[in-house]
């Protein structure tokens, strides 16, 4: 394949990291845009020789473009964007900016760029909470602001695949786990837990959620991002199966050896939640060829080895 250009922005947090890897495996040239509000470099020093690095921001509509001009990459993954619930809901205005008026400021770059292929992170927040696989059919129905700013960057992205030369593809991300998270969302927060010792506070343990390996989702983008040369495309990218929080925590107690106590903590049950959410992946392996490979008890076992817990498998 000959050596093409992409950038990556949010490629500092924890799904940008892992992309970069996957885009430095694949012999591309890889630039990274990021404020570092909530990545750090500390996740690239591994290919801090091989990068190049801008820290901006997104709503910085004069650097954003003057760093496209400068790096012209051919794809751009669209990874920046505020995602950890509570903090979303709690600031609302804040979230819409950045996730929407952020996102139309990536993509107007990057099609004034001349960019082939842009790849926008969006979630499988938006969908509401249904039994059985859930296809892209699916009309949203985003239960939190979060997911409001999601389905508003997805119209963005058919916007200017509609309106320009440039290809889109809203990638639907559901639960992502894995080494180097920025957020406290329930995995990290379980690890977090018991690295404290066996004991984890816990809301509803019996939602269920489709939880991917941060690895399968970076090769799964990047794959997208190839394959993927002009119109609009709307993909899940998730395994196809649901565990809820006692599964997990029932997976981590056999990978530890050692039983692990459930605290429930009304404080931390969610006001609105949803019961289940299942990706139907049948598009993803369409559009890439692939499906996810890392099975929830391998991926689990990889985090708590990364964390320095210990794994008897």
């Amino acid at each position: 394949m000959a050596i093409r250009r992409v950038l990556i922005t949010g490629g500092a947090g924890f799904i940008g990291r892992w992309v970069v890897a996957r885009c430095l495996e694949q012999g591309y040239q890889v630039a990274v845009y990021d404020n570092l509000t909530a990545g750090s470099v500390d996740h690239l020093l591994a290919f801090s020789d091989r990068i190049d690095f801008y820290e901006a921001d997104i709503l910085d509509t004069a650097t954003l473009q003057a760093v496209m001009d400068e790096t012209r990459p051919e794809i751009v993954f669209h990874l920046a964007a505020l995602h950890f619930i509570p903090y979303c809901n709690a600031h609302p205005q804040e979230t819409l900016r950045v996730n929407v008026e952020g996102t139309y400021n990536v993509l107007d770059a990057a099609a004034r760029g001349g960019v082939r292929t842009a790849v926008v992170a969006s979630s499988g927040a938006i969908y509401p909470s249904v039994e059985g696989l859930i296809p892209e059919t699916l009309a949203p129905a985003p239960v939190d602001v979060y997911g409001l700013s999601k389905w508003l960057t997805e119209q963005v992205a058919e916007q200017f695949a509609r309106t320009t030369e440039m290809a889109c593809v809203a990638a639907r991300l559901f639960n992502t786990y894995g080494p180097y998270e920025t957020n406290p969302h329930l995995i990290p927060h379980i690890i977090a837990s018991l690295q404290q010792g066996p004991a984890v506070e816990l809301g509803n343990i019996h939602t269920k959620r489709d939880y991917i390996y941060v690895e399968d989702v970076a090769r799964l983008l990047v794959a997208l991002g190839e394959r993927v040369t002009k119109g609009y495309e709307v993909v899940n990218v998730g395994t196809g199966r649901e565990y809820s929080a006692q599964e997990i925590i029932e997976t981590l107690s056999e990978l530890m050896g050692q039983p692990i106590e459930i605290r429930i903590d009304p404080a931390r049950v969610r006001p609105v939640d949803k019961l289940h959410q299942r990706a139907d992946t049948t598009r993803l392996q369409q559009l890439t060829g692939m499906l996810p490979e890392v099975t929830l008890r391998e991926g689990l076992a990889r985090l708590l080895q990364h964390e320095g817990l210990p794994v008897r498998l």
